[in-house]
């Protein structure tokens, strides 16, 4: 499974520069109010390829690493701000004023079993890839996500079997993430509110915004066919089952309104909107509007975490959730990776430790700091030092983990 192992933080708003090492499994973020666990969060859910719409406009240098896949690799992710001579017959705009816009590279090294195989960078316009001392540019044509440039650029370059081969080792590296889940149920809402189309046309079928939802729920709209001739259609998902059975129902089906745009001898589309939940037991089928707010955060955990293939981030975990739902969602993350922030010590209790190292690597300790040139954000690992006052401190099985955490002045 593909695991983020490192992130190197060299120049973003006013983050001191640092190094982050991570575990594969449950990775914590502690801190104070306002010490940047969510900008964090934030920052970490762009660098892995879903841009963060409150750092769209911000310019920084990050680079992260990658193993555990068919290949490794290390990501660097630079977005500058260049400004052009404004152009504009505006009377109202100052003569000499400049147009500023972010202009992102990325750069890419894969690895296999510790030797290079290849070197890339994507730029604005233009893919530059270094393979076995030779060069190659890729223009592009249409602007894409680092990754699937990176990919079409290959493809395109080079056609034998072992680009191919190659190519498809690219994809497969790629750490899939939904992102972050914010502290509320801003994201759950906005599922609710996505819509889907489906064009069938000369017996090519085409979708639209599969994408944005759960992987179980994309995968049924797949498999769905033909149309269903009414106006609305219900069906069974994976994770809402498993949601259910937590919250103590019996079954669930999620629905989708279904309406037909336009209809011909050889055409189609059909437009799936009003996503709703619904859960049943004897006597009693209630829709997600009548959940408490626990039960709806819990839900919206189990769909976040179905969309999220390799790795999950959530913010503040277990707000509303009963300390059962909290083992719950941890069983749901399974062996994937997870970047959770909590004020709450019930998710902390749940970890578990084997080594000083692995202790090192799963707290990541966020501080602010005020100084001549004002605040500071300070992001890292616990010292060696540190790591293993707290490893004696927990094999001994007296205290629980958020104690020790705050006996030793980590949280």
């Amino acid at each position: 499974m593909n695991t983020l192992t490192k992130f190197s933080i060299k120049k973003f708003r006013n983050v001191a520069p640092t190094t982050l090492e991570f575990r594969p499994g449950l990775n914590v973020l502690l801190g104070k109010n306002a010490a940047g666990k969510t900008t964090l969060l934030r920052l970490l859910s762009t660098a892995v390829g879903v841009p963060d719409e409150a750092l769209e406009d911000d310019v920084l240098d990050v680079s992260y690493r990658v193993s555990g896949g068919l290949l490794d690799f290390e990501h660097t992710i630079k977005k500058v701000r260049s400004k052009e001579p404004a152009l504009s017959l505006d009377p109202d705009r100052p003569v000499g004023e400049e147009l500023s816009s972010i202009q992102q590279t990325n750069s890419f090294v894969f690895e296999k079993n510790g030797v290079v195989v290849m070197s890339a960078e994507v730029r604005p316009n233009e893919v530059v890839l270094e393979r076995s001392g030779k060069r190659s540019r890729v223009e592009l044509r249409f602007l894409n996500a680092p990754f699937t440039s990176l990919y079409q650029a290959l493809v395109m370059s080079e056609r034998d079997s072992a680009s191919a081969e190659l190519a498809k080792a690219i994809f497969l590296a790629e750490i899939k993430s939904a992102g972050r889940m914010d502290e509320s149920l801003e994201r759950f809402n906005r599922l609710l509110g996505v819509e889907v189309r489906r064009t069938d046309a000369a017996s090519v079928r085409r979708w639209w915004n599969l994408v944005e939802l759960p992987r179980s729920i994309s995968k049924v709209l797949r498999l769905l066919k033909p149309t269903p001739e009414e106006t609305s259609a219900m069906f069974p998902v994976d994770f809402l089952e498993r949601a259910a059975r937590v919250l103590g129902y019996d079954s669930a089906n999620a629905r989708f309104d279904i309406e037909r745009l336009s209809a011909g001898p050889n055409r189609q589309t059909v437009r799936f909107s009003n996503l709703r939940f619904f859960f049943k037991r004897p006597g009693e089928e209630v829709s997600h509007d009548l959940l408490s707010y626990g039960q709806k955060r819990l839900l919206a955990f189990f769909a976040h975490a179905d969309a999220s293939e390799d790795l999950i981030i959530a913010d503040e975990l277990v707000n509303g959730l009963h300390h059962e739902w909290i083992r719950a969602c941890l069983d749901e993350i399974g062996e994937r990776q997870a970047f959770l922030t909590s004020q709450n010590p019930l998710l902390l209790d749940f970890l578990r430790f084997d080594s000083v190292d692995e202790v090192r690597r799963t707290f990541i300790l966020c501080e602010r700091t005020s100084g001549e040139s004002g605040a500071q954000l300070v992001w890292r690992n616990p010292t060696m030092d540190e790591a293993e006052s707290f490893f004696l401190a927990y094999q001994t099985g007296i205290q629980r983990v958020s104690d020790i955490l705050l006996t030793k002045g980590l949280w």
